[in-house]
């Protein structure tokens, strides 16, 4: 346990059950409650979004020790579809609760909420620190837009941060190439709840719930946006030596989804592609563990936690290699990689994983061992805390000890 314990605010415009809305949400969670394990005061500040039709109704909970302040949002459909998030009280909320912590940590770029927490830690004098997960350079979507709300908002915000968390080698790339000094940056990894694991479905149950039997099951979990490259995948799947190999995507949808179905039906792949939507909990560990390959076909894909879901739950991947998730991957041996928007080198991976069950089974082992070392949240929180206290060292001049407030 820490010596003294901090208090720390996470910033994140959307938290737990809001996983319509991807990684960032789950890794806060767990990290804050990592945090909380090891004896430090957590806040999150965030706003009652869950997904396109729904809001959370709780204001304020107790999560496990993490003490949750949901904002309601002016409009949940801008929040969602948009991307655009209007908290009502907004900054007299920032301003309560950030003079209540030591540390103000920033997760994401492009929302008001990062604005208002960094305002009055300015005011406060506590050390902020950002991990952006993919977010910091506009990329896939709106970039005009992204690129005015940098001038406007951003830059204020990007200017005020005192230390920089990166989650992959790719991403301490991308903070250097902003023009970020390299001695603001640490290189702290997303984590995966290992406990999550350890029970999972019976083998088959996800198969026989959907028709599937004893079909070679390819699977994508993830959003489904332009730059997960999920139409490189079908156009694989039409080129798989396999002809009984079903395709199962699974993944909110993020306006692809009808151009995607679209290609299914040109390309006459019928039953052998499955859409399923969103799944969470239980169907989403049933869909992991029944599944043969996994493929995450995305560009510019900073982590990326499902492959290493996967891993857990007995199933390789095949990722691109311009990623930092395909770093890991290639680090851990635990999958294939192939090059972003070539489906040859896609069915090609496929096929060579579908006919080699041994091959597979000897990537799932390799990529356990590298998660349990790599991933674990004890591990991560404790990488946080020391990013936390040696900013919060600097920022006193270098005067306050390693271990100390």
């Amino acid at each position: 346990m820490p010596a003294v314990p901090l208090r720390v605010l996470m910033v994140v415009p959307y938290f737990w059950p809001a996983w319509a809305y991807g990684g960032i949400p789950r890794l806060v969670y767990g990290l804050s409650r990592a945090l909380v394990e090891r004896g430090h005061e957590v806040t999150v500040l965030t706003t009652d979004t869950l997904d396109r039709e729904h809001r959370i109704d709780v204001r304020t909970q107790d999560l496990f020790g993490v003490s949750v302040h949901r904002l309601p949002n002016l409009s949940n459909r801008l929040a969602y579809d948009h991307q655009l998030f209007l908290p009502i009280g907004l900054m007299q909320r920032a301003r309560e609760l950030v003079q209540r912590c030591d540390v103000v940590h920033l997760h994401g770029h492009w929302h008001l909420l990062n604005n208002a927490a960094v305002a009055a830690a300015n005011r406060g004098g506590q050390a902020i620190l950002m991990t952006p997960n993919g977010t910091l350079l506009p990329h896939e979507r709106k970039e005009t837009a992204k690129a005015l709300w940098d001038a406007a908002l951003g830059r204020r915000v990007l200017d005020s941060v005192h230390r920089w968390l990166a989650v992959s080698r790719a991403e301490v790339t991308q903070f250097r190439a902003a023009g970020i000094a390299a001695e603001a940056i640490d290189l702290v990894h997303n984590g995966l709840d290992l406990a999550e694991f350890e029970e999972l479905p019976p083998r088959g149950r996800f198969r026989a719930a959907h028709g599937i039997g004893d079909r070679p099951v390819v699977l994508y979990l993830g959003k489904l946006t332009p730059r997960k490259g999920v139409d490189h995948l079908v156009q694989a799947m039409s080129r798989l030596a396999d002809r009984d190999a079903v395709l199962v995507i699974a993944g909110n949808d993020m306006g692809v989804r009808s151009a995607l179905e679209r290609q299914v039906r040109s390309l006459e792949l019928g039953d052998r592609v499955r859409f399923l939507g969103l799944v969470t909990g239980p169907e989403r560990l049933a869909a992991l563990t029944d599944a043969d390959v996994l493929v995450y076909p995305s560009t510019k894909e900073i982590f990326g936690l499902v492959p290493f879901e996967g891993l857990l739950c007995g199933t390789p991947a095949v990722v691109t290699d311009d990623c930092g998730c395909g770093e890991l991957v290639a680090e851990a041996r635990a999958g294939d990689l192939v090059r972003y928007g070539d489906p040859h080198a896609l069915a090609r991976a496929l096929d060579g994983l579908l006919s080699d069950p041994r091959r597979r089974q000897a990537m799932v082992a390799r990529g356990r061992r590298f998660i349990e070392k790599h991933f674990a949240w004890e591990r991560i929180a404790i990488q946080t805390e020391a990013a936390y206290r040696r900013t919060l060292a600097e920022r006193a001049g270098g005067t306050a000890a390693q271990g100390e407030r």
